[in-house]
């Protein structure tokens, strides 16, 4: 697990980012995020979907600056994390696309506030899964997967042109 401070938002405290793999209960997961489980004050992304950690960092700076000036589109910061990986403002199709499935193997954690002690020893009864190291997360990107979401066309195969098509598309999604 790794945790970050938002520079902008220092109020916000720690982010704590953590990557688990061969995740075993991501079904029973899902359905208690579902049935708004207050135990489950994370964002669950499928790991397949995110390319870079800037991407991530990006999604997450977007959902504290939402949440911060009382805009969020979405039921909580954790909520809204997931909603700003997407490109579009289709809240159900972008937590269906970038949320867990019954069927993730690999999950990014991501939460806003806490103490990272804490956060890592609830993540580790909360999963059933190793967690990894979030240097290897880019492994389980399924580039055919992230650029059919980000509309993305398939000639484009260098990482940093990926990510900065991505990290566009996240910046203008909210532009009004």
């Amino acid at each position: 697990m790794q945790s970050f401070s938002l520079e902008l938002y220092p109020l916000s405290g720690q982010i704590h980012i953590a990557l688990y793999t061969n995740v075993k209960n991501s079904a029973d997961l899902k359905k208690r995020l579902l049935s708004h489980d207050q135990e489950l004050k994370y964002a669950f992304i499928d790991a397949k979907v995110v390319l870079d950690k800037f991407q991530l960092l990006v999604a997450v700076n977007n959902a504290v600056h939402y949440e911060m000036y009382s805009k969020l589109k979405t039921h909580n910061v954790h909520s809204e994390i997931v909603y700003n990986l997407s490109p579009t403002t289709n809240i159900s199709e972008s937590l269906r696309r970038f949320g867990i499935s019954d069927s993730t193997s690999e999950i990014i954690v991501v939460k806003v506030g806490g103490n990272n002690v804490e956060v890592k020893s609830h993540l580790n009864t909360l999963i059933d899964g190793e967690e990894s190291s979030l240097d290897v997360f880019s492994r389980f990107a399924d580039r055919s997967c992230i650029k059919k979401y980000y509309k993305i066309s398939n000639n484009i195969n260098d990482h940093e042109e990926i990510l900065n098509i991505i990290i566009g598309s996240l910046a203008i999604k909210n532009v009004n």
